[in-house]
């Protein structure tokens, strides 16, 4: 089985690639093949430097600017971790910060994602599963990637808060020109967020395009199928 077989894509800086599928059909293997969590084969190009040849070691410094917000933001997030010691781990990693500077740089975060500094020495159990969302987002934000993948991150959340995490990221998208590959079934939330979007079934892509052109004129049966069956009612 080939989970993911001959997909070629593209998106440029500052824009969101939804990519749209099933469960199953081969998203989230995509997603962390492009950012070399998973082996595969082909190439990857990443602001013109070739990724797929490197080794581990030569990829951590190119990792600060790759990261990931995971479907699940309870699983995501250690339990035994405060909010400041979750969104801090990365800095220590990949910055020679100081203490007091990644004290500073996660009260800034946190105000961005809409939550209060204040709360950043508690624990995620503490929190709801939008705000555990939100915290999952800083952590990914506090390093100033380029690209986030964000691997069906409202997926676990109601239509409500759905909502406020999707205005969220296109306001943190705008402000730092951030780019987004946007892995969801959902295709409700993949319209208000992708500027372009590919669908996948069976690990090969079956259709791409403008966002606006796939939801108006849908090629492939397939397309058809999800939009038909996204309709309310």
């Amino acid at each position: 089985l080939r989970a993911v077989d001959g997909i070629s894509l593209s998106v440029q800086q500052g824009k969101t690639l939804g990519i749209v599928g099933e469960s199953g059909s081969g998203k989230s293997t995509l997603g962390q093949a492009i950012l070399r969590l998973l082996d595969s084969q082909g190439g990857i190009r990443f602001q013109g430097q070739a990724l797929d040849g490197l080794t581990q070691k030569q990829l951590r410094p190119w990792r600060k600017q790759m990261q990931v917000v995971f479907q699940d933001p309870f699983g995501s997030l250690s339990p035994r971790m405060s909010v400041a010691q979750i969104i801090s781990e990365g800095l220590e990693v990949h910055s020679q910060s100081t203490a007091r500077q990644c004290e500073a740089q996660v009260i800034q975060v946190l105000q961005e994602v809409g939550l209060d500094p204040a709360s950043r020495h508690r624990y995620p159990h503490e929190f709801s599963g939008g705000q555990r969302q939100r915290i999952a987002i800083a952590r990914a934000l506090v390093l100033k990637p380029a690209l986030i993948l964000l691997d069906e991150p409202t997926s676990a959340l109601d239509r409500t808060v759905q909502k406020q995490v999707v205005a969220l990221l296109r306001h943190l998208q705008e402000k730092h020109g951030l780019t987004y590959l946007f892995i969801s079934h959902d295709l409700a939330v993949v319209r208000a967020l992708a500027h372009d979007m590919i669908v996948i079934k069976d690990g090969k892509v079956v259709e791409q395009g403008p966002s606006h052109e796939v939801f108006e004129a849908p090629q492939h049966p397939y397309t058809q199928e999800l939009l038909a069956a996204a309709q309310p009612g």
